[in-house]
This record gives C-alpha cells, structure tokens and sequence, in this order.
C-alpha cells in the first residue's frame, strides 16, 4: 500500500493541474467572476485525490502482469 501512497503522491500534482487548467478554461470562456477561481482550485484538489489513488494501482508493472498476463516489453 505505502508504494501505491507514493504513486499518488508523485502523480496528484499532474492530475490537479490538467484538472485545475480545464476548469480555468471553461471559467475564463464562460466569463465566470474572478470570485470562483479559489472554489475551482478547491474543487480541483477534492477531484484529483480520488483520480490519483485510482491511477496509482495502474503504473505498477506487478499489477499490469498479473492482471493482462505475459511482460510488458513486445517481442517482434
């Protein structure tokens, strides 16, 4: 569990930008008042927690074999 915590934790950021940026885009073409731009980072921060945690199990290669079988590297 600590190395999935780790995961998370080093991919969150990412997330919460890609996330943060999307809204800031749609509140910037909606005209949205400058009022709302502390409520989208709060909300950005709430969405990009549960998204990391479930992205986490996913970049371990253990999980990737045990789950679709065989290696990650091609043979060609």
């Amino acid at each position: 569990m600590r190395t999935n915590l780790a995961i998370a934790a080093l991919i969150f950021p990412m997330i919460q930008a890609l996330i943060f940026g999307l809204a800031l885009l749609g509140l910037l073409v909606a005209g949205a008042p400058a009022g709302l731009y502390p409520a989208a980072i709060a909300a950005t921060f709430l969405a990009s927690l549960p998204i990391s945690l479930l992205l986490a199990p996913r970049l371990r290669s253990r999980f990737w074999r045990q789950r679709h079988g065989g290696s990650l590297m091609r043979s060609t």
